[in-house]
């Protein structure tokens, strides 16, 4: 995982803005190996000039375009030799569809780690894009998703971080969360009309989904 000093960076709007913005204007392409990637979530900012307690408040190093490569996670890992990692620590990662939580798992996360999002599920078992949940195989999902969170609680396998990916707009439900897994808690802290305006640039009716959790939302 990115040191500690450095998540606050990752999560903040104008991290997440500066890395879509880089997508957009240089295309979805790992700038180190050349590789397309049809899903840019998959794509992560590596900075050139490496942070550090030191740098990590000077925007001229963390959030100046021509210290940052948008790269795959791949060649993320390659750059940051982090392999061989061993600690297990649990994250429960939350926010509006469409506020950049899957992009922030993929900036944080490292090789070997146990990432959990419901969105993969449902494709994984539906064989559909993410964006298109049948109402019929919830209760499948979920049971999948429920025994995937007691391996997280319990500790089970020799996976290094757990990453929970989710909405979790309800306050109690997700503090009761983090308290049964032992997690901390990281907010994706998008606006609603910025959430709108990604949902507005993908395929599917995400706009309905921002605007459900939005209503839904308790800080």
């Amino acid at each position: 995982m990115a040191a500690s000093f450095a998540q606050t960076l990752y999560v903040s709007k104008a991290w997440v803005d500066l890395r879509f913005r880089l997508i957009m204007e240089r295309g979805p392409v790992c700038q180190q190996c050349g590789k397309i990637m049809a899903d840019s979530s998959q794509l992560v900012g590596h900075h050139r000039k490496p942070l550090t307690p030191a740098n990590i408040n000077d925007v001229m190093v963390t959030l100046n375009p021509n210290n940052i490569l948008i790269i795959c996670r791949d060649c993320h890992e390659r750059e940051h030799r982090r392999f061989g990692y061993h600690r297990q620590s649990v994250y429960v990662v939350y926010g509006s569809p469409c506020s950049g939580k899957v992009a922030t798992v993929n900036q944080l996360a490292t090789r070997g780690d146990l990432i959990l999002d419901i969105d993969k599920l449902f494709a994984c078992i539906s064989g559909l894009p993410v964006h298109d949940k049948p109402d019929n195989l919830r209760f499948n999902v979920f049971a999948l998703r429920d025994k995937m969170i007691d391996m997280i609680k319990t500790r089970y396998g020799k996976w290094n971080d757990a990453w929970v990916i989710g909405g979790y707009p309800n306050k109690t439900d997700r503090e009761r969360l983090a308290e049964d897994l032992g997690a901390e808690l990281i907010y994706c802290g998008s606006t609603k009309a910025e959430c709108l305006a990604r949902a507005a640039a993908l395929q599917g009716d995400w706009a309905k989904w921002v605007e459900k959790w939005w209503s839904e939302y308790e800080p």
